[in-house]
């Protein structure tokens, strides 16, 4: 009888420091991995989140302060020569709408929104 019970605790003690073993190494280790690289990832992303809130606040003072860069007048990167080839005649451009083109209430505006898009990427900064 004495044996009996003495093997059945000996069971019990092995079966017991196996199976917390068991869960330590197939649960716990691998959930304090995935904890450990989401928070690596959440840093990232907050750095990655002052920093656009940081460059939307440099282009609407930009805007505001009429420091936008003037365009480079044509031909003075690469000087236009006459020659076509033949058979090709040259399609009238598209002219787009640049920063510079823009009326001062367009920039004040555009700026507005600039900021009002960086106090968003700050609260969710903070939020989270």
């Amino acid at each position: 009888m004495r044996s009996s019970i003495t093997i059945f605790l000996i069971g019990l003690v092995l079966g017991s420091t196996l199976g917390i073993g068991g869960l330590w190494t197939q649960v716990v280790q691998p959930a304090y991995q995935q904890i450990k690289e989401l928070k690596d990832e959440q840093g990232v992303m907050k750095d990655a989140l002052a920093e656009a809130g940081q460059t939307l606040r440099e282009v609407a003072g930009s805007l505001r302060g009429d420091s936008a860069p003037e365009p480079i007048p044509a031909g003075s990167i690469a000087p236009r020569s006459g020659v076509a080839p033949e058979g090709i005649t040259p399609q009238p451009r598209e002219t787009t709408r640049t920063v510079t083109d823009l009326q001062a209430t367009d920039r004040r505006a555009l700026a507005e929104k600039l900021d009002a898009l960086a106090v968003k990427l700050d609260a969710a900064k903070i939020a989270k």
